[in-house]
């Protein structure tokens, strides 16, 4: 059984094996019996080709085989792009009818509805902005994405007077965060309706999915988002210290490790454009040596089970279409 191939060898051993069974071969060095004439032979030969049979047909089992858990990526025949519905709820607050009136006149939800338009969903997905009673904050459940006036209003809070030191625009503060958080909800809505399999937390693979699909837009727009993204996470973790060891039974990871997940990521898919983050050494060095492995897992997933259910070509046109304002 002298061969390269680890199969190869392994089907060798078998078939002796199943000979020195049934008597038709010896150890090396002991003679053979005189018994084993021409019948004894051609019994063996008959042995060794049912064994050959048989080692094929479990080789061809095994490839061929849908294991039981196999995820189901066809869409069914309800599946369908234009699946996204939205709504703008008056806010009972007056303090947030600014940015009712804001958010209305840019039409952000329209160019969201837009954006999401190719993915082509078994249900409508509806998104809504509405006030929540003082809670900043995004959510999903039941087929609808929740969006607050009072996220959009802490992020404009929260963003730079200028540009910062890392290129990062206030506008830009604002738009980077609320895209992604926007992503991240149709995230959930997405492995809930396609009943897509997560092995580990969802809160983190909602922000691989939001990342990924932002860093498949123009260089441009990819990069004015994520640094966007970092610096709220960022600004977040300097006004959130932990303060109890319970803060870290979340199920969202804390803002430090979203901040250098989400750079990760955007290393791993473009170091040129990220560049900066080695040579600022905003990444640790050990970090970065993982960063490309970690964007290729996240492409590996998504096109093994987001991927099928969107129409390329209405994607191609509409993505390309994305423009992010100055201001």
């Amino acid at each position: 059984c002298i061969t390269p191939d680890a199969m190869d060898r392994y089907r060798c051993r078998i078939r002796i094996r199943g000979l020195r069974e049934h008597g038709y071969l010896r150890p090396f060095g002991v003679k053979l019996e005189p018994s084993l004439n021409r019948v004894d032979a051609k019994r063996g030969h008959e042995m060794l080709l049912r064994l050959t049979m048989i080692c094929f047909a479990v080789a061809v089992s095994l490839i061929t085989a849908k294991p039981a858990y196999a995820h189901d990526t066809t869409p069914s025949a309800s599946s369908k792009p234009d699946q996204i519905l939205i709504a703008y709820l008056p806010p009972k607050d007056r303090e947030l009818a600014n940015v009712y009136k804001d958010m209305k006149t840019r039409r952000v939800l329209e160019r969201a509805q837009e954006f999401l338009s190719p993915f082509k969903l078994p249900r409508p997905i509806k998104f809504t902005f509405q006030d929540c009673g003082g809670e900043d904050d995004a959510s999903y459940d039941a087929q609808e994405v929740i969006i607050c006036y009072e996220y959009v209003d802490e992020l404009q809070w929260a963003k730079p007077k200028k540009t910062t030191r890392d290129g990062v625009a206030p506008h830009d503060a604002v738009a980077g965060p609320f895209f992604s958080t926007l992503l991240h909800e149709f995230a959930h809505a997405l492995f809930d309706v396609l009943d897509v399999p997560v092995l580990g937390r969802e809160e983190d693979a909602a922000d691989q999915l939001a990342a990924f699909i932002i860093l498949q837009l123009g260089k441009v727009e990819a990069s004015r988002l994520i640094l966007g993204t970092a610096y709220a996470f960022q600004t977040e973790s300097k006004e959130e210290k932990s303060e109890s060891s319970l803060d870290f039974a979340s199920e969202h990871g804390t803002p430090e490790q979203r901040y250098y997940n989400v750079l990760c990521i955007a290393y791993g898919a473009d170091p040129k454009v990220f560049a900066d983050l080695k040579s600022k050494r905003i990444l640790p060095s050990d970090r970065l040596e993982q960063c490309q492995d970690e964007y290729e897992q996240a492409e590996d997933a998504y096109k093994a089970t987001i991927s099928p259910y969107i129409d390329e070509g209405l994607a191609n046109r509409v993505w390309s279409r994305l423009e992010i304002r100055k201001k």
